[in-house]
């Protein structure tokens, strides 16, 4: 008899929240199947089996939040239904096992090779998002697939409310995305829960019926909708972006009126975002600095080995690749700002482990870049769309969100021009890039003042201001603009 407990999914975690049990008593499981959906306040995973057998017993229920080694369940490995022994086996569950386990599955566009190895549980991923445009620290996702077009021309009108029936939150939003009635799909996975295949499958089947001679047109807002939706409101304005970056996922549309407020109780990833901010902004000293930055070369530099790139990478080039780039190679004059606050001390970290912040449902995660400054152009490009898309997938890996010394944010990928991020103590600095917008500014040619036509772009940076100053900060940021400025565009990408 094998004891499932609570594992622990990161340093500081203590605590972690059933979000939903995947099996029941009496399933028969494999080993590395999925057994739950656990959430604390640093990342969302799955919780594999650790062995075959069946479920015997489950001890908490869903939504209840509990201690780090909790007993949770038991499974008997002889794969029988025997009853719960007396003396269940004290097998601890490991962190890294539910780092690694298999979670809602999506994959990024063109779906290039991750660099980090994959656990062996983990299913291969698929598409989820549509893309958007403007660069943005995340990865770019695959169009949506022909399926969800499909569905467009002829929706279900039943919406999806049957909590009942077993899926991940992943596959749970397809589902709402394609308006299905839940009741007319049959799962295929572990104890009949209901897989992205089922639904997709659900979806093409539905699609191959409203194409039939008899069926109705495609009702025309619906396109416009879907344009609007994967276009953000600066993007006439900026150069095409380096990826095709995910549409941000607005909330939930709020119910007609009623005659009274409507309450929404908190995630446990809001509760510990909360947390963090409040705790962050009330301890730490903030301090901001804003540059403007000409990335008239750099953007030259992407249109000219774009197209190759993505030929022979499966992947574009993202803006956010070269800031990263420039970032590593200036910290290594500015030491100091790639520092923890410890106290009575600050460290200088030989490691440069960037931080790339990544907008999920309802949330914010920052995935670390470890050795950023040892990589290409090409393997921080891909770094970072394989982080972010396993980000939103919640299979991160525990040392894929730990260990970082400076974190890089892009809020430029939805419009905005001006920032003031928080820091991610305990780092001492934050760098936000904005959206590049094509703006006219005076340069000097041939020792005449002229007025041109650039894409700018606005780098703010947030600092501990118990460890670092604005004079260092200063010369810092002046030093990363002039890299970015002069940038080659015969950089060599990797």
């Amino acid at each position: 008899m094998t004891t499932i407990k609570m594992p622990q999914l990161g340093e500081s975690v203590t605590e972690g929240t059933i979000e939903r049990w995947l099996v029941k008593e009496g399933d028969t499981v494999e080993q590395y199947d999925p057994l739950f959906e656990v959430v604390t306040d640093k990342v969302n995973a799955e919780v594999p089996a650790e062995v075959a057998g069946t479920i015997t017993k489950i001890m908490v229920p869903d939504g209840e939040t509990v201690k780090v080694g909790t007993p949770l369940a038991e499974i008997s490995g002889d794969g029988a239904g025997a009853a719960p022994s007396e003396a269940p086996a004290a097998e601890e569950a490991s962190a890294e096992a539910a780092a690694e386990s298999p979670a809602a599955q999506a994959a990024p566009e063109g779906a290039p090779a991750p660099e980090p190895e994959q656990p062996a549980a983990q299913a291969p991923p698929q598409p989820e998002a549509p893309a958007a445009s403007e660069p943005e620290p995340v990865v770019a996702q695959a169009e949506p697939p022909a399926a969800e077009a499909a569905s467009a021309e002829a929706p279900d009108t039943a919406p999806a409310t049957d909590g009942s029936v077993r899926m991940t939150p992943a596959v749970r939003r397809l589902v709402r995305e394609h308006n299905i009635d839940i009741t007319q799909l049959t799962g295929s996975g572990a104890g009949g829960r209901v897989t992205r295949d089922d639904v997709l499958a659900y979806v093409e089947g539905r699609g191959a019926t409203a194409a039939a001679p008899e069926a109705a047109p495609a009702p025309a807002p619906a396109p416009a909708a879907a344009a609007e939706t994967a276009t953000p409101p600066a993007a006439a304005a900026a150069p095409a972006p380096a990826t095709a970056p995910a549409a941000f996922t607005p909330p939930a549309p709020i119910a007609a009126p009623t005659g009274g407020d409507v309450e929404i109780p908190l995630t446990q990833m809001r509760k510990g975002i909360a947390a963090k901010m409040t705790r962050v902004k009330q301890t730490v000293p903030h301090a901001y600095t804003v540059v403007e930055v000409d990335m008239h070369n750099v953007v030259r530099w992407r249109e000219e080995n774009n197209e190759a790139y993505k030929a022979r990478e499966g992947i574009g080039l993202s803006y956010v690749a070269a800031v990263v780039k420039a970032v590593t190679e200036t910290l290594r004059q500015h030491p100091t700002l790639n520092s923890q606050f410890a106290e009575d001390k600050v460290v200088l970290k030989q490691a440069m482990n960037i931080g790339i912040a990544v907008a999920v449902d309802n949330g914010l995660l920052v995935p670390v870049i470890h050795n950023a400054d040892q990589l290409s152009i090409s393997g921080v490009n891909h770094r970072i769309q394989d982080l972010a898309a396993r980000a939103r997938t919640n299979k991160l890996k525990l040392d894929e969100i730990q260990g970082g010394t400076f974190t890089v944010n892009n809020t430029g990928w939805f419009g905005s021009v001006s920032s003031m991020p928080i820091i991610n103590a305990p780092e001492v600095a934050i760098l936000s890039m904005e959206a590049i917008v094509k703006r006219p500014v005076v340069t000097t040619i041939e020792s005449e003042d002229v007025i041109v036509i650039r894409p700018m772009m606005n780098m703010t940076c947030s600092f501990d201001h118990r460890v670092l100053d604005g004079a260092q900060v200063g010369a810092f940021m002046a030093d990363v603009r002039k890299r970015l400025e002069a940038w080659d565009p015969a950089t060599p990408i990797g």
